[in-house]
């Protein structure tokens, strides 16, 4: 219980400044007998939302042969009707702002739609082949269809899924073509990657400037950020390594500025983190001694977790 709040309740009722309504209210959540769960019933929803698509995979996988493809695709339509129905009838009016939201399950009902479509439509691929060969053109239209949701019903759950969507397109296409081209190169994977993540980037800046769903901008950024370090640490193994290690450890530097820059603790977590895989192996490519190795693996990562920490409380204090 805090009995100093508890008092100022009281006073400001007695004064006439509180109503007697919300000072019920306030003095209950001072003596702890109110506690808001909100944040536990978001983690059961989206338990549920998972729970619910690896339920409906395995219910398609052991029944095909009794039920037959065009029926599972018919249930799965049902299904995306059933959930779409519910969220625009429960869905505010759109808005380039922010907007509240109006059901604590809107959010997952939503995202247990947009997973269905794409599950529909990848049954539907791989029973009918509509597109053939070209069958990667379905992620595509996937992330089209999650960034319109997104954009309409103002989730940056499905946003974070239409970009990620999106950049998997990129890498399955890539794949696909390197291999086309006989080549064992991850170069092009790696070159698309880095484009989306410039991409993302560019994009969450946009939004910023124009404030047109502002509030998208920190999953752009963040998925941009990754998908470049990403990209940069994925080439440490090559022949350039060494060079690609220097590349890592300038975009962390940036990332690690930005963050303290902008007061974002994940994206100085991510700059510190790259950071450190750099110059590992930066130190692991100059083929150091095993015993330099056995300390800077001992003792360095001690070092990270104490940066992040110190990170972590500068910017709990006032700019």
């Amino acid at each position: 219980m805090n009995a100093d709040v508890a008092d100022a309740v009281r006073a400001l009722e007695r004064a006439g400044t509180l109503p007697s309504e919300k000072a019920r209210l306030f003095s209950r959540v001072a003596r702890r007998e109110l506690v808001s769960a909100h944040a536990e019933l978001r983690l059961v929803a989206y338990a549920g939302v998972l729970l619910v698509t690896t339920g409906v995979g395995l219910l398609v996988r052991q029944n095909l042969e009794r039920i037959g493809p065009l029926a599972i695709a018919s249930v799965l339509a049902l299904a995306v009707l059933g959930c779409f129905a519910w969220v625009a009838r429960q869905a505010p009016p759109f808005t380039w702002g922010e907007s509240a939201s109006t059901h604590l399950a809107f959010d997952y009902i939503l995202l247990l739609g947009a997973l269905l479509t794409a599950a529909l439509l990848a049954w539907v691929e791989a029973k009918f082949t509509p597109l053939g060969d070209a069958w990667p053109w379905h992620l595509l239209l996937v992330a089209l269809l999650y960034g319109l949701l997104a954009l309409r019903y103002d989730s940056r759950v499905v946003f974070s899924l239409a970009l990620s969507t999106f950049a998997a397109w990129r890498g399955v296409s890539a794949s696909r073509l390197h291999h086309a081209l006989w080549t064992a190169s991850p170069d092009l994977v790696r070159v698309n990657a880095a484009a989306c993540g410039l991409l993302f980037l560019a994009l969450g800046a946009l939004l910023a400037a124009r404030r047109r769903k502002a509030h998208f901008e920190p999953v752009a950024t963040h998925l941009g950020w990754l998908l470049l370090l990403g990209a940069a640490a994925s080439a440490l193994g090559a022949r350039a390594g060494s060079l690609w290690a220097l590349v890592l450890l300038a975009l962390a530097g940036v990332v690690a500025a930005l963050g303290v820059r902008q007061r974002r603790f994940s994206l100085i977590a991510f700059g510190v983190l790259s950071g450190y895989v750099a110059l590992s192996a930066l130190l692991v490519l100059s083929d150091a001694a095993a015993g330099l190795l056995f300390w800077w693996f001992s003792l360095t990562p001690l070092g990270v977790v104490a940066l992040l920490f110190v990170g972590h409380r500068m910017l709990q204090e006032p700019s």
